[in-house]
């Protein structure tokens, strides 16, 4: 027990200290007995003191000293090799541990690339078949858009023919002042150009083509903004029949008119402009209904082009957000690689150091209880 063994010790120290005291007693006596045979055959003194016995012993307890350190600095560096080959050890544990977890999530991620790349495939095929089915669509409807634009601008071409003779009447008519209308308002009788001009003015308004009835219509103080304002988009083919009489007239002519009133020369531009604005109205009309029908049949199919493009920008950025998972996970994977050779390699040479102290482990244990 540990009670026999410090017993043991303990007398193992008291016999090597009677050993060492007789040995420099033995030491002393021994340099006495050949100073006096120094002094017998060559008459010499060799003096030997109490002081030299002193300062053997002080000199062994500095050589025991020194070696004593010397001995426990070595079995310190035994004794902390010893400790680093246990905490290798350990490490060499801890590092397999590591690696094995490393490799489980390198696979993992493997494995989770691998679906996220079938998952991009598939999205990003569906996506191009998407994208074909909207250019497709797209051209489709922008040689729509451009028909109906020809159309829009052929309409136009024929109401631009009208625009400068229903210009030159608003002009005339805005021109007109209140002394102007007087002068036709004051005939009894008017002269019969001046009256032909009223009766196909009043035609226009859908009013009775006699004298009595312009007065009428001329006392009205808004009577010019009536024409100026009117509704010439809806002038119907009985009322135009009626004033294309009065315009194949010889005489009906601004020119001619003007020559008896000036206020009757505006209002036979008035009438003249009607005329040309309702021959060209017949045939912009249809052409106004089918620009109108095809617009419409347009505005249909670019919501549904805008609908679809809506859909493809959601598939494509749910493609490029699998994209960006998909690298994401790729450099995870990649920085876990790395982790896992170094580690690998780390393990591998702290490996061959336990193995190779494995040997001396033993001998250093042995030599650590030898030196203390």
């Amino acid at each position: 027990g540990a009670g026999g063994d410090a017993a043991e010790a303990a007398a193992s120290a008291a016999s090597i200290k009677r050993a060492v005291s007789k040995a420099f007693a033995t030491i002393q006596q021994s340099v006495v007995q050949s100073s006096d045979t120094l002094l017998e055959e060559l008459r010499r003194h060799n003096y030997v003191t109490p002081t030299n016995y002193l300062e053997l012993v002080t000199g062994y307890k500095a050589l025991l000293a020194e070696k004593r350190k010397e001995l426990g600095d070595a079995a310190d560096k035994l004794a902390n090799g010893l400790s680093k080959i246990d905490e290798t050890r350990v490490k060499v544990t801890q590092m397999s541990l590591e690696l094995q977890d490393t490799r489980t999530q390198v696979e993992q991620f493997q494995k989770e690339c691998e679906e996220y790349l079938v998952v991009i495939v598939k999205q990003k095929r569906d996506a191009d078949e998407q994208q074909k089915a909207v250019n497709t669509r797209a051209e489709k409807i922008a040689v729509e858009a451009k028909a109906c634009g020809e159309m829009a601008a052929a309409a136009q071409a024929d109401l631009d023919e009208a625009l400068p003779a229903l210009e030159a009447a608003v002009q005339a008519l805005n021109a007109l002042n209140k002394g102007d209308i007087t002068e036709i308002k004051s005939y009894s009788k008017p002269p019969a150009l001046v009256e032909t001009v009223m009766n196909a003015v009043m035609i226009l308004k859908k009013c009775k083509p006699d004298w009595a009835e312009a007065k009428k219509q001329l006392s009205d103080p808004n009577f010019i903004r009536t024409l100026v304002e009117f509704d010439k988009d809806h002038m119907s083919e009985k009322v135009l029949k009626q004033v294309a009489k009065f315009v194949a007239m010889k005489d009906f002519q601004p020119d001619v008119v003007g020559k008896v009133s000036r206020a009757a020369r505006s209002l036979c531009m008035w009438v003249r402009a009607m005329d040309v604005y309702g021959r060209i109205i017949k045939v912009v009309e249809p052409k106004r209904k089918a620009l109108k029908q095809a617009q419409s049949t347009l505005d249909v199919k670019q919501k549904t082009l805008a609908e679809a493009q809506g859909k493809l920008r959601e598939v494509t950025e749910r493609v490029q957000k699998l994209q960006d998972d998909y690298e994401a996970k790729l450099k995870v994977k990649e920085d876990l690689r790395i982790k896992m050779e170094a580690t690998a390699t780390k393990l591998d040479r702290a490996g061959k150091l336990v193995e190779g102290l494995g040997g001396e482990r033993e001998r250093w244990e042995a030599s650590v209880g030898d030196l203390r």
